[in-house]
């Protein structure tokens, strides 16, 4: 869904979801939703939102609403780009946001969880076309870190939580990697798998509920 108002949500009704994926990208979001996965998945019923980006506060408010409607609570993941703009909206949405940082009690969702892109999800051969000489414009999807993305990292990595010792230490790692490589990589890439961007969506979330199970 996208999230227009939610000035009028007083409750919702999620009894049966067992899942919610924010996506950052409309048109990713656009696919998954007319593969009817939210209503098919063999992780159960889910839900599937964006933001179209960077996520505005309706959004934030309604995810948290979400994640705290039924009980048990559903699973909430993280579907963005492997690049620096990618792990920021998802820090937004687990952390909050510095301009906001007054409400970011009430707007917080901190047990949003990565389901991807990461750097495990490409071809290490992908990885070694991309930095090689050439530009590696044969591989769609997967582009060199520009001089900002790189500012950024860096500056993500000073952040209290992404540092040695920090909280997220997964996205310590991911960010190394990028500035290490050199190379950030689109969502679109994981259409060219075997069954598209809808198949592994599909088995990454079952994968990830099974870890989840005591």
């Amino acid at each position: 869904m996208l999230i227009d108002n939610v000035d009028d949500i007083r409750s919702i009704d999620i009894f049966n979801v067992m899942w919610i994926l924010v996506v950052e990208k409309e048109s990713t979001f656009r696919t998954l939703d007319v593969s009817k996965i939210h209503e098919t998945s063999r992780a159960g019923k889910g839900i599937i939102l964006t933001a179209k980006g960077y996520p505005d506060v309706s959004t934030r408010v309604f995810l948290r609403l979400l994640s705290i409607s039924s009980h048990p609570l559903p699973s909430i993941y993280a579907l963005v780009d492997f690049d620096p703009d990618g792990v920021s909206i998802m820090s937004t949405y687990k952390h909050g946001s510095i301009s906001l940082a007054h409400e970011n009690a009430n707007l917080r969702c901190p047990t949003i969880r990565w389901l991807g892109v990461k750097s495990g999800d490409l071809d290490l051969r992908a990885w070694k076309t991309a930095t090689s000489d050439d530009e590696g414009d044969g591989i769609e999807g997967l582009l060199r870190l520009s001089r900002r993305d790189r500012k950024k990292a860096v500056k993500m990595l000073g952040q209290e939580i992404c540092e040695e010792l920090g909280v997220e230490r997964q996205w310590r790692r991911e960010l190394q990697v990028m500035l290490m490589l050199n190379v950030k990589v689109e969502m679109e890439i994981l259409s060219q798998r075997d069954g598209g961007i809808e198949r592994w969506v599909e088995d990454r979330l079952c994968e990830e509920m099974l870890s989840e199970r005591p």
